[in-house]
């Protein structure tokens, strides 16, 4: 349960994505790293794209660490109203939110530096590096507690969904789950 994170993370990857080792991560299309999922009225929840410069095409023929962020469309305000109305009543939703509204408001060119910010600020949101060393301590230390733990967060969260689902849920204990 180390968590190492590539220097491409996809677009508010699934708890799914964060929860795999490399290999696990492998195989991801160009496509991925453009979407997310969260929660919504439908069934299977919404998915959320950030649209590239070139569009498809682009997403075909370039990789990843390649695309930038296309300014087409009103996406930031769109997603934003989707996150918002999808987890706006979660516990830890007004301390996290207004740090990724701010990257997506003004995001960045680079696909992939927007993508590592968004992720970075969730993880300093919670202070996740400085507290890890006490969640790895009580993993060793009580293994049956921490498993009961996890298996208790994770039956309130669909993994397939973005990892802002658990984040906005749990706050720090979050890393719990990672």
């Amino acid at each position: 349960m180390e968590l190492t994170l590539p220097p491409l993370p996809p677009y508010l990857p699934s708890l799914t994505w964060m929860q795999a080792d490399e290999a696990g991560r492998a195989g991801m299309s160009p496509r991925d790293f453009s979407r997310t999922l969260v929660a919504s009225n439908s069934p299977g929840g919404m998915v959320l794209s950030v649209p590239v410069v070139g569009g498809a095409p682009a997403l075909k023929r370039l990789k990843p660490g390649q695309l930038q962020v296309s300014s087409h469309g009103d996406w930031p305000r769109v997603h934003l109203g989707a996150i918002e109305a999808a987890y706006g009543r979660e516990p830890f939703f007004q301390h996290l939110f207004p740090d990724l509204a701010e990257i997506i408001i003004h995001y960045p060119v680079s696909l992939a530096d927007m993508n590592a910010r968004l992720l970075s600020a969730l993880l300093e949101g919670i202070d996740f590096y400085r507290n890890i060393a006490d969640i790895r301590g009580m993993r060793e230390a009580h293994p049956a507690r921490f498993a009961d733990i996890r298996q208790r967060l994770m039956r309130r969260v669909d993994p397939s969904r973005s990892v802002v689902e658990a984040f906005f849920r749990f706050g720090p204990d979050v890393a719990f789950l990672l």
